[in-house]
């Protein structure tokens, strides 16, 4: 009855008392709030906002500063391909990179230069990727060209009428496009490899009558950074974005997000130095969150079996991860901050062909690897990949290739590692090699914590069916 008499009492409503929250006290005076306190839930809402605008934009960033790394590398040269010739190391800095293949990455801007062909010779494998890693041309037995190559043309997203004849066309979201492509070891030297991605050329269609020869920068033992910063450069970055690309690249509930946080198409972004302040504790909030999000994930759907500790690089099975009815930005995010390269070629099911990725920053009791401590992978026999394996183990802080003494800290098909009598594999992990098993051995670095990628490269029905499956990661010490 007293409810019924006091609605504000029933309803929880605010009137003249002090709010106390894990964000602090909130006063209020007849449902109003204090000057105070209306400034600080002002403040509060746009952190909340920045915060939450970091992880869901979070893999546009990364990829324009794979987009810029890639075109400031070297020269400079407009469409240079940077081409990791001798293999990709620690001294590139390059989410989750593979020290076993032969990556060739071009920055290609389709504002600058209109539409941008592409002339790609038979066997590649790769594809075109917009600046929010949507896909936009595939490359390869399950791409547009089927792997038998040909000439990709790219329109930007301004581009009105038919496509020339003679081409294998795509119309871009945005005017920035990475063009990704990677290459197999051939006797274990990458040389072949190198060679089939130096015949891919690319330049402006206005150019087609007589092409300009390819730039190519070798990245190989030379520091190449296309790492995104967790601190308010994030936000400048994800404004030059906003500007320069068309505005339906991200959906209008983000687009109000962000404008609430100052970045809107139309407008320069010119946040005061408190609101630069603001900004900067977010995106350090946003990193800090991300890397629970990642390290920590909780999703049911993570592990890829009952009683190990591998998780799936993709959750959810999806590379746009809507496999549950709604674009889960979280799952994006997860693998965002870790790696790079959303196509749907590395998450279907392609028995033979495509790829497959595992991954594990804790140990067989559920900790997290730790640099100074030993550790030992059993990997059973046949091993189901048709082309090739591989163990890489990278740096937690960087989430790049780990940096150590070795010129590559992985084990695969082409290293060689000594078998077991039954055929199985023992990967060690550890500051220091066990004795007679350098060569089954990756070195990790004290005081810098690790996970390693499992990739699977033409993985086969016992990788899929899970008939097959490897060891945890278990102490030695």
């Amino acid at each position: 009855m007293a409810d019924d008499l006091n609605p504000a009492a029933a309803h929880h409503w605010l009137g003249s008392e002090i709010l106390k929250t894990r964000e602090g006290e909130f006063p209020f005076k007849n449902g109003y709030p204090t000057a105070e306190a209306a400034a600080r839930l002002r403040e509060r809402l746009v952190f909340n906002r920045a915060v939450e605008a970091f992880l869901v934009q979070m893999h546009g960033v990364s990829w324009l500063h794979v987009w810029k790394g890639v075109a400031q590398a070297g020269t400079g040269a407009p469409n240079q391909l940077v081409l990791w010739e001798q293999l990709m190391d620690g001294e590139t800095l390059l989410l989750t990179g593979n020290t076993e293949t032969v990556y060739g990455l071009v920055a290609i801007d389709l504002k600058r230069d209109g539409p941008v062909v592409i002339e790609a010779p038979p066997g590649l494998l790769g594809g075109v990727s917009d600046l929010w890693q949507t896909e936009t041309l595939g490359i390869g037995p399950t791409g547009a060209d089927k792997g038998q190559g040909g000439k990709l043309l790219l329109l930007p997203p301004d581009h009105d009428g038919p496509a020339p004849a003679g081409y294998i066309a795509a119309k871009s979201r945005t005017y920035g496009l990475v063009f990704g492509v990677r290459g197999f070891q051939v006797d274990g030297k990458p040389d072949k490899a190198a060679e089939l991605i130096r015949q891919t050329k690319v330049y402006p269609l206005s150019q087609a009558a007589a092409p300009p020869a390819l730039t190519v920068f070798n990245g190989s033992r030379r520091q190449v950074d296309t790492l995104f910063s967790d601190n308010v450069s994030f936000f400048d970055d994800l404004a030059w974005m906003i500007a320069r690309e068309p505005q339906d690249v991200i959906p209008s509930h983000e687009r109000f997000q962000l404008a609430a946080i100052g970045i809107e198409k139309g407008r320069p972004f010119q946040p005061d130095p408190a609101r630069r302040a603001l900004l900067d504790e977010a995106a350090r909030m946003g990193g800090a969150i991300a890397r629970a999000n990642s390290f920590d994930s909780q999703d049911e759907a993570r592990l890829v079996y009952p009683d190990r500790r591998w998780e799936w690089a993709f959750l959810g099975g999806s590379a746009a991860w809507d496999s549950q009815g709604y674009v889960n930005t979280d799952r994006r995010a997860s693998f965002a901050y870790i790696a790079i390269g959303m196509s749907p070629a590395m998450v279907d099911k392609h028995v033979g062909l495509g790829s497959q990725y595992l991954w594990a920053p804790r140990d067989a009791d559920g900790d997290y690897l730790d640099g100074a401590r030993n550790y030992r992978l059993h990997v059973p026999a046949n091993l189901p990949a048709k082309n090739f394996w591989s163990v890489v183990a990278y740096d937690a802080d960087s989430r790049s290739i780990l940096r150590n003494s070795q010129p590559f800290p992985s084990v695969s098909t082409y290293t060689r590692p000594q078998p077991n009598p039954d055929g199985s594999i023992d990967i060690w992990f550890g500051p220091k090699s066990p004795v007679g098993r350098e060569g089954n051995w990756i070195q990790t670095v004290p005081g810098k914590g690790w996970f390693t990628l499992f990739r699977f490269y033409g993985p086969l029905e016992p990788f899929f069916d899970k008939t097959w499956k490897p060891g945890d990661i278990v102490k030695q010490d």
